[in-house]
């Protein structure tokens, strides 16, 4: 819905850069999308620091942040309000509840979705099934008849591995999600006339 992926590789770059090295372009993909732990051991590895105090520096960075100059991606509002209108929703997110529940305040979502679903509700973050069985669950819904929206590879995964229906929307540079479906924008008009 948010670009939040942006920014938070956004900030791992940058800390990457200010201790003098970068991930090279097949590990960063890899790792977008993933859960922060193991995105913290990776930045650990490559910077050659304690994991815990990696994780500290940059997730005490990305708290003060979160909820600023969130960008919705193009049409994902309108849509997930003609969807809300029709069916019920649930966001199924890596992030930790804190951190879901201040973008969705932010975006003055949290009273418009029936569920939320974090990184704490979960067995194993996504690429793992559980998010998205979770979800479906707190639906009381048959995963297989859920529809997911996903702009990572990690994400994709998940719901494929849920037995969701899947539609990919890439959004994340240096991503290319795998799905049946796939679209450039969720502002796409035929999305909104089915939806519809």
């Amino acid at each position: 819905l948010v670009d939040t992926e942006g920014q938070w590789v956004a900030l791992q770059d940058e800390y990457l850069a200010r201790h003098g090295t970068a991930l090279d372009p097949a590990t960063r993909r890899s790792i977008t999308g993933r859960a922060a732990d193991l995105v913290v051991l990776t930045l650990a590895e490559a910077v050659g620091k304690d994991p815990h105090e990696v994780g500290a520096e940059l997730l005490a960075e990305h708290r003060t942040h979160i909820g600023q100059n969130l960008t919705p991606l193009p049409g994902a509002l309108e849509t997930l309000r003609a969807i809300v209108a029709v069916r019920p929703v649930a966001i199924a997110s890596n992030s930790p509840r804190d951190m879901l529940d201040t973008k969705l305040d932010a975006l003055g979502l949290a009273e418009l979705v029936d569920a939320s679903i974090a990184i704490e509700d979960v067995g194993a973050p996504k690429p793992a099934p559980d998010m998205y069985l979770t979800a479906a669950q707190s639906l009381g819904a048959d995963p297989a008849a859920c529809l997911g929206f996903e702009d990572s590879e990690t994400g994709a995964d998940a719901a494929r591995a849920a037995g969701l229906q899947l539609i990919a929307v890439p959004s994340i540079p240096g991503q290319d999600p795998h799905a049946p479906r796939r679209l450039t924008t969720l502002a796409d008009p035929v999305l909104a006339a089915w939806i519809a």
